[in-house]
């Protein structure tokens, strides 16, 4: 059979030999950045579980340790929502963002925060240049919430979100 298909190519002109060795090339080439692309994206999902896992597990030593958080698992929802919306396309609503931190009252808030946003996917912006948003899709790959407002903010915004919660004893940085 291989000698078949060696025979088919060795028979075509010399223009349609040329785009078959240039349309492998863009095949193997897709592939391989694609395969390349689903292992870098694993790696990440990866490294931002951990985040949401650690969170988890400071979560339970605050509230053994009798801190527990003021707000609950609905509350944090609607905050992660805020977040989400606050991200999505071009642009960012930042005083959202900012807004949306105003309700998280201490450690445990944070911790359990950090937890229920878990992974999360936010529309991308198709003029983006943040490697993580792919023309591929809409959305971005599943991000936690320290990716999510790293993605968003800049360092001066997000120091002064770090210092904002600062003032109300939470050690948590983004």
């Amino acid at each position: 059979m291989a000698k078949g298909f060696y025979q088919y190519y060795k028979d075509l002109p010399s223009w349609a030999k040329g785009v078959v060795v240039v349309g492998g090339g863009v095949v193997a080439y897709l592939a391989v950045t694609t395969i390349m692309r689903k292992i870098k994206q694993a790696k990440e999902t990866a490294m931002a579980m951990q985040e949401v896992d650690s969170a988890n597990s400071e979560l339970q030593a605050e509230i053994r340790s009798g801190k527990k958080p003021t707000i609950n698992n609905t509350i944090a929802e609607a905050i992660s929502n805020g977040i989400i919306s606050a991200s999505n396309d071009c642009g960012t609503d930042e005083k959202l963002i900012f807004s949306q931190f105003d309700k998280v009252n201490n450690q445990a808030d944070i911790l359990l925060l950090v937890q229920v946003f878990g992974l999360r996917k936010k529309i991308r912006c198709v003029f983006s240049d943040d490697p993580r948003e792919s023309f591929m899709s809409a959305y971005t790959p599943p991000m936690s919430l320290s990716a999510i407002l790293n993605s968003e903010l800049d360092t001066t915004q997000l120091q002064t979100l770090n210092n904002k919660l600062a003032t109300k004893g939470i050690k948590y940085k983004f």
